[in-house]
Formats: C-alpha cells, sequence, structure tokens
C-alpha cells in the first residue's frame, strides 16, 4: 500500500458545507473531505476526456474513481506538520491537582483525569508537544436573488438574506491518495503536477479557488510493535449503517487473528450525506462515527510486526463502506503525556543586506528626499 500527498492551497474563500446547518447560516467544515478530493479530479478527468455525463462507461474513469484508489480527506498544513481530528480519549487540564496547566493527558494512559476535559478540534502533534490547530473561518452575508428577474436587477424585493462561512485564503490543506503502486502510477499519469480548480459551494462565482499540487508516491509508515494493545484512531468518519463502530472495526480486522477483541472505544457520532453535480444525485444520510474516535484492539498473543504491517494495510485502505470516498481510514495512535503548546507562526528571517538594483531605488528615493527638504527650508 502507498500514497501521494495532495497539497491544496487555498486562494479565495471556500465553502464546504456541512450537512447540517442553519436557515440563515451555512457553515463550512474546517476540512477538505475526501468525497471533494475525488469530485474535484474526477471533474478535471471528465472535462479532459470530454465526457459528460457518460463518464461512467469509461473504462479508465471507473478504475479511476470506482476501483482501488480512496481519497483522503485533507487538513491543514503547519509549520510542525499537517493536523489532524483531535482523538477523544485525549484530555486537557481544567483544574486538576497536581498538574500544570498546560498539560494534556491521553485516557489510555490509566491516569486519574478528574479535572481534565477532552481537547477539540484539530491538533498537531510533534514529539511530547501538542498544539491546537486554528481553521481560519470568516462570515459573509448575501442577499437571495433566486429568481430570474431578482438575479438581473441585483436586489431582492422580498429582502431575503443569508450567510456563508468560509475558510479564509492563504491556507494550506493536506491530504492523499491511498492505494496500490500501479494505480497510483495511473492516477499520476492521467493529472498535470499542478491544477487550478474551484471546490465547494458556489464554486462557479467567487468561492472556491485553489491550487492543487501532487506529490510523489511514497509507502505508507512503517508500524512499530506496542504490546497486546494498539489503538486505532478513525482519521476520517467511518460509515456504520446499522451497525456499532466496536464491530465493523472487529470485521475489518478479523482476518488477522480470532484472538483480536475490541477493547475501550470513545466514538461520537455524526450524519455523512453527499451530493453528485455530475449526475445531480443526492447519497441518503448514513450513520457514521466521528473522525477522532479511538478504538483498542486487544490481541491476546500480542501484536507481531507481520501482524501490524496486515492492521496498517487495512487501516489504510479503509473500513466500512463508501472507501473510495476515504471513509473510513484509521491511524495508530500512541497514547501519551504531552504538553499543549500554541502553534507559532514562522518567524520572517531577519534581512541583512539589500540587493543592488533596491538599494539604487532607495539611494535614488533619499535623494530625492533631501532635495525637498531643502527647497522647503529655502523657502
Amino acid at each position: 500500500m502507498e500514497q501521494v500527498n495532495i497539497t491544496i492551497t487555498v486562494k479565495s474563500p471556500t465553502l464546504i458545507a456541512n450537512s447540517s446547518t442553519a436557515g440563515v447560516l451555512t457553515s463550512t467544515r474546517g476540512s477538505i473531505d475526501g468525497r471533494v478530493l475525488r469530485g474535484l479530479f474526477a471533474s478535471q478527468f471528465i472535462s479532459s476526456h470530454k465526457l459528460g455525463r457518460e463518464a461512467h462507461k469509461n473504462q479508465d474513469f471507473m478504475k479511476l474513481f470506482y476501483g482501488d484508489l480512496r481519497f483522503v480527506a485533507a487538513y491543514k498544513h503547519t509549520p510542525k506538520g499537517t493536523s489532524f481530528p483531535a482523538p477523544l480519549s485525549l484530555q486537557k487540564n481544567k483544574n486538576a491537582e497536581g498538574y500544570a496547566s498546560d498539560d494534556v493527558v491521553d485516557f489510555y494512559t490509566g491516569k486519574d483525569l478528574l479535572g481534565f476535559k477532552g481537547v477539540k478540534g484539530f491538533v498537531v502533534v510533534d514529539g511530547k508537544e501538542c498544539s491546537p490547530v486554528q481553521i481560519e473561518t470568516a462570515i459573509k452575508l448575501h442577499m437571495s436573488r433566486s429568481l430570474e428577474q431578482e438575479r438581473v436587477q441585483g436586489r431582492s424585493k422580498d429582502g431575503n438574506i443569508f450567510n456563508y462561512e468560509y475558510i479564509e485564503p492563504n491556507q494550506v490543506f493536506v491530504g492523499s491518495v491511498v492505494g496500490p503502486k500501479a494505480a497510483l502510477e495511473e492516477f499520476v499519469r492521467q493529472f498535470p503536477k499542478q491544477l487550478d480548480c474551484h471546490i465547494g459551494r458556489s464554486r462557479r462565482t467567487e468561492y472556491g479557488h485553489c491550487l492543487v499540487e501532487i506529490g510523489d508516491i511514497t509507502a505508507v509508515p512503517t508500524p512499530v510493535n506496542s504490546g497486546n494493545s494498539v489503538y486505532v484512531r478513525l482519521h476520517t468518519p467511518l460509515v456504520l449503517g446499522n451497525e456499532s463502530i466496536g464491530h465493523v472495526v472487529a470485521q475489518a480486522v478479523q482476518s488477522i487473528g480470532s484472538d483480536i477483541s475490541v477493547g475501550t472505544v470513545f466514538a461520537s457520532y455524526q450524519e455523512e450525506q453527499s451530493f453528485n453535480s455530475i449526475w445531480g444525485v443526492r447519497s441518503s444520510a448514513e450513520a457514521s462515527a466521528s473522525a477522532g474516535s479511538i478504538v483498542e484492539l486487544v490481541k491476546e498473543s500480542g501484536w507481531s510486526q507481520d501482524d501490524l504491517d496486515k492492521l496498517q494495510n487495512i487501516l489504510y485502505n479503509g473500513m466500512g463502506t463508501r472507501l473510495q470516498e476515504g471513509y473510513g481510514q484509521g491511524r495508530l495512535w500512541t497514547p501519551g503525556e504531552f504538553k499543549l503548546v500554541k502553534l507559532g507562526k514562522k518567524e520572517a528571517p531577519k534581512l541583512k543586506s539589500l540587493h543592488m538594483p533596491t538599494q539604487e531605488i532607495a539611494k535614488k528615493v533619499l535623494e530625492k528626499q533631501v532635495i525637498v527638504n531643502a527647497r522647503l527650508r529655502a523657502a
């Protein structure tokens, strides 16, 4: 199993709509979902091959987007690495005795965490430092002009309004496409290294302009042996249907061994629904375990390196359903104790000298200013 990183630089306000929004506010997600990544490349393929609504009849299209490739959600990139949804087992100090104010402890360490509360949102972990990652968003007011005459006039007689929450420009998100090497090589051949595109809501107007860069093919990380228990962190939502998260994960890993059982689980739940703009089809809402949920897997005979390699392959291939859209992606998580460290911005390098053209311009500006000052004094 290998992967290709997909780097997305947001160039204009971008709205990745949440499935549940208020009547006058369409809120945005803080990440770029795998289904959006898949739709982005599918649209490019359909456009370049002039397939229109007949794309499903093209064999190459079906192999790329309904085959072995997994389009995995893009999360905000930081100087410390790419962020991910905070594990639900991760707790930060609120008013606990005997702990520093910046202590972050995982529940699976077995510590008494009375006086702690859950870490929310997105984080990036660098060694023993855990940094919250803020997604910069803003809200813009729009006037509703749904009727044709109102669009021509540029106003609404009824005065209806709505608000868009959007991801602000100049933020970078990194996702990936995961799959067998042969399938990834075919994917890389089909697209240029850089794509200029629009994604999300209202992408045909002022929203959603992004620059997409396709990386090189690399191997997925090698897992490390860690005793009888391993901890699976949901990197993306896991579609459950009518089953529990423990059952779906247990079914996915049963091929590794019969002595694997599900231990402690931390999970939250949401509904997932998507819309296909090419065919104009909306999927049904499905119950899902949220990204950041944690499942402990216990193996009585211990986890050998071969077992861990098989598990890693399962996690990157995905669990549950709708795998091509990036759902059901898992990553191994190592519980521990961390320090909560604010994510700092990179400092600009100190200016040591000016380039010759800049020096010439500065010299002329200063000479002109000296002449102006001399004339003012003479007057």
